[in-house]
C-alpha cells in the first residue's frame, strides 16, 4: 500500500468518524430539545445509548466530559424514580392489605382468650417422657423468641409511624425548597447564571421528577398513616398476649420437666439408699456408714435439681427483660432524633424512666458461680476416687476384719457403684448449673449495662427536654381550669371500714412523736438560755470549753426537731389510715422530714446573735445574707418538691 492511498484511507476513515460524532450530538439535541419542550423525560436506553456512544470515544472535550456526566446523573436519578414509584405501589398495597390484617390479628387475639384449664394441661404434660417435655420447652423457647423478634419489629414499625408526621413536614418542605430552585433554574429567572446544556436541562428535569415523585410518595404514606398505626397496634397487642400465653404454657412445661426431674432422681436416690443386696445386711455398721453417705448424696442431688431449675427460670425473665430493655433504648433514640424537645418526647421519656429495671432485683452470680465451680470440683475429686471400686472398699474394709464377709463385701461394692452413678448425676447437674448461671450473670451484665445507658440517656434528655408549655398567656387563662380538672382525676379513695378502727392506733403511734415535739417546745426557753450561757463563755478564760460549740449545735438541732417530729407522726396516722395513696404520703413525710431537718438546724446556726456569730465569729451580714440565699433555695426546693408530687401522685391511685 503506498503512502498516498494509507493518507487517503486515514482521511477517509476521520471522515466518517466525524459524521458519526455530528449524528450523535444531533440526535443528542433532539432527544434534549424534544424532552425540554414537552416536559418528557428520555428512556433510559437512550440515554444509556448516548453514554455508550461517548464513552466509546477516546478523546474527550471539556464540553462532552459534562455532558458524560450528566448522562450518567440522569440514569441514576430515573433509577431512583423508578425506585420510589416501586415503593409507591407496595405502600399503597400495604394500605389496602391493613383491613384484613388488623381482622386476622383480632379474630387471633379474640382466640387467645380460649384456653385450656391448667389443671387439664398439666394432666396431659405428666403422661409425657422427659425427652418429650424437653422438645416441647425448646420449642416454646424458640416461639417465645420469634415473638419477641415480631413485637421488637412492630414497636419499630409504630414508632416510626409516631413520629412520621414531623419527618414528612420535613422532607416535603425541603422536597418544594428544591423543586422551587430547579424552576427557577429552569426558567432561566435567576440572575447572573449560565444558560444549562441540553443534557443539564434533562438532569435537572429528571430531578424534578425525583422530587415530585418523593413528594407524592409522602403524602400517601401520611394518608395511610392511621390505618397502618391502628393495624400494627392491633398486630402488637396479639403478638403480646400471645407472648404471655407462650410464657405460661413455658412456665407449665417448665413445672412439668422440673417434677420429672425430681422424680427420676427421688428414685434414683431411694434405689440409692436400699439397694437389694444392702437391704439384707442394714445392719452391719460399715454398710449402714455407707448408705447414709449416699443418703446425703442423693438429698445434695434434689437441691441441686431444683437450684438449676430455678436458674433456669431466672434466665428466661432476665432473657425476656434483656429483649426489652434492647427495644426500648433502640426506639428511644429513633424517638429522641424525630421528636426533639417536643413535649410529647418529655411525656414518652418519663414513662420510659418507670419501666427500667433495678440492680435490686437481680442477684449477684460471681460468689454463686465460684460456689458452683468449688462444689464441682470436689465432686470429681469423689467421684476420681471410686474409679476402682474394689480398692475403695478393701480400703474401707481395713480395720473391720471381723465385721466383713462375702456378702457384706459385695453389698458395699453396690453400694460404691450406686454412689458413683450419683455422683456423676450431681456432676451433671452441677454442670448445668454453673453454665446457666454464667449465661445468667452474662445476661444481667448486658442488663445492667443497657439499663445503665437508657438511664444516662433518660436523664439527659428528661433535663434538657422541655417538660410542660410555657407559662405564656394562653397558659394563665388555662391555669383554673387545668386546676379544676386535676383536682377532679384524683381518686382518693378510703376504705372506712378497715380505717376507723386503725384511726385510734395510728394516735397512739403518732402520740409519743408529738409528745416529744410538745416537750422539746415547752423547754425552748430553756434550751435558748442554756445556749445563750454557752455562747457567753466562749473566749473565757476559765469557762470556755471545747465541748460549748458541739453543745449549742445540739440544741440548735433539738430546737429543729419538734417540726419534723409533727410530719412523721401526722404521715404515720395516714399510714395506717388505708387511703390508697397512705404509702406515698408515709415516703414524703420522711424525706419531707430530713429536709426540714436539715434546713432548719442551717436556719438555727445562721440566725441572729446564733452559733455562726457568736461560736464561729462570722460577720452578721454575712450570716444574714446566708439566711436570705437559704429561703430562696427552700422556695426553689418546695417548686421542685411540688412537681415530683404531682409526678408520682397518678401512679399511687
Amino acid at each position: 500500500m503506498t503512502m498516498f492511498q494509507y493518507y487517503k484511507r486515514s482521511r477517509h476513515f476521520v471522515f466518517s468518524a466525524f459524521i458519526a460524532f455530528v449524528f450523535v450530538l444531533l440526535c443528542q439535541n433532539t432527544a434534549f430539545a424534544r424532552a425540554s419542550s414537552n416536559g418528557d423525560l428520555p428512556t433510559k436506553a437512550d440515554l444509556q445509548a448516548q453514554l455508550d456512544s461517548l464513552n466509546k470515544q477516546k478523546d474527550l472535550s471539556a464540553q462532552d466530559k459534562l455532558v458524560q456526566q450528566d448522562l450518567t446523573d440522569t440514569l441514576a436519578t430515573l433509577d431512583k424514580i423508578d425506585r420510589i414509584k416501586e415503593e409507591t405501589v407496595q405502600l399503597r398495597q400495604k394500605v389496602a392489605e391493613a383491613p384484613e390484617k388488623m381482622r386476622q390479628a383480632t379474630a387471633a387475639l379474640t382466640a387467645l382468650s380460649d384456653v385450656d384449664n391448667d389443671e387439664e394441661t398439666r394432666k396431659i404434660l405428666s403422661t409425657l417422657s422427659l425427652r418429650q417435655l424437653e422438645t416441647r420447652v425448646a420449642q416454646a423457647l424458640d416461639d417465645l423468641q420469634n415473638a419477641q423478634n415480631d413485637l421488637a419489629s412492630y414497636n419499630s414499625q409504630l414508632v416510626s409511624l409516631q413520629t412520621q408526621p414531623e419527618r414528612v413536614q420535613n422532607a416535603m418542605y425541603n422536597a418544594s425548597q428544591q423543586l422551587q430552585q430547579i424552576r427557577s433554574r429552569l426558567d432561566g429567572t435567576d440572575v447572573g447564571e449560565t444558560a444549562l446544556r441540553p443534557s443539564q436541562k434533562v438532569l435537572m428535569q429528571a430531578q424534578q421528577a425525583l422530587l415530585n415523585a418523593e413528594i407524592d410518595q409522602q403524602r400517601k404514606s401520611l394518608e395511610g398513616n392511621t390505618v397502618l398505626q391502628d393495624t400494627l397496634q392491633k398486630q402488637r397487642d396479639y403478638v403480646t398476649a400471645n407472648s404471655a400465653r407462650l410464657e405460661h404454657q413455658l412456665q407449665l412445661l417448665q413445672e412439668a420437666v422440673n417434677s420429672k426431674r425430681l422424680t427420676l432422681t427421688e428414685k434414683t436416690a431411694q434405689e440409692a439408699v436400699s439397694p437389694d443386696e444392702a437391704a439384707r445386711i442394714q445392719a452391719n455398721p460399715l454398710v449402714k456408714q455407707e448408705l447414709e453417705i449416699n443418703q446425703q448424696l442423693s438429698q445434695r442431688l434434689i437441691t441441686a435439681t431444683e437450684n438449676g431449675n430455678q436458674l433456669m427460670q431466672q434466665n428466661i425473665k432476665v432473657k425476656n427483660w434483656l429483649e426489652r430493655a434492647l427495644q426500648s433504648e433502640r426506639n428511644i433514640k429513633e424517638q429522641i432524633a424525630v421528636l426533639k424537645g417536643s413535649l410529647l418526647l418529655s411525656r414518652i421519656l418519663y414513662q420510659q424512666q418507670q419501666t427500667l429495671p433495678s440492680a435490686d432485683e437481680l442477684e449477684n452470680m460471681t460468689n454463686r458461680i465460684a460456689d458452683l465451680r468449688l462444689e464441682q470440683f470436689e465432686v470429681n475429686q469423689q467421684r476420681d476416687a471410686l474409679f476402682q471400686s474394689d480398692a475403695f472398699v478393701n480400703k474401707l474394709e481395713e480395720g473391720h476384719t471381723n465385721e466383713v464377709n462375702s456378702e457384706v463385701h459385695d453389698a458395699l461394692l453396690q453400694v460404691v457403684d450406686m454412689r458413683r452413678e450419683l455422683l456423676d448425676q450431681l456432676n451433671k447437674q452441677l454442670g448445668n448449673q454453673l453454665m446457666m448461671a454464667i449465661n445468667l450473670q452474662i445476661n444481667q451484665q448486658q442488663l445492667m449495662s443497657v439499663s445503665k445507658n437508657l438511664k444516662s440517656i433518660l436523664t439527659q434528655q428528661i433535663f434538657w427536654v422541655n417538660s410542660n408549655r410555657p407559662m405564656d398567656w394562653d397558659w394563665i387563662k388555662a391555669f383554673p381550669q387545668s386546676l379544676k380538672d386535676e383536682f377532679k382525676s384524683m381518686k382518693i379513695t378510703v376504705n372506712w371500714q378497715k380505717a376507723w378502727p386503725a384511726v385510734f392506733i395510728a394516735f397512739l403511734a403518732g402520740l409519743p412523736l408529738l409528745l416529744i415535739a410538745g416537750l422539746i417546745h415547752w423547754r425552748l426557753g430553756w434550751l435558748k438560755a442554756y445556749q445563750q450561757k454557752l455562747a457567753s463563755a466562749v473566749g473565757s478564760l476559765r469557762n470556755d470549753s471545747q465541748l460549748n460549740t458541739p453543745k449549742a449545735i445540739l440544741i440548735d438541732l433539738i430546737r429543729a426537731l419538734p417540726v419534723c417530729l409533727i410530719i412523721l407522726a401526722v404521715g404515720l396516722i395516714l399510714l395506717t389510715m388505708q387511703l390508697n395513696i397512705s404509702e406515698l404520703l408515709w415516703s414524703f413525710s420522711k424525706k419531707l422530714a430530713i429536709f426540714w431537718l436539715v434546713f432548719g438546724l442551717c436556719w438555727k446556726v445562721l440566725e441572729k446573735n446564733g452559733v455562726a456569730v457568736r461560736h464561729f465569729g462570722m460577720p452578721e451580714q454575712q450570716t444574714s445574707t446566708g439566711v436570705g440565699k437559704l429561703s430562696a433555695s427552700v422556695s426553689h426546693c418546695c417548686l421542685s418538691i411540688s412537681g415530683l408530687w404531682w409526678q408520682n401522685f397518678p401512679r399511687c391511685i
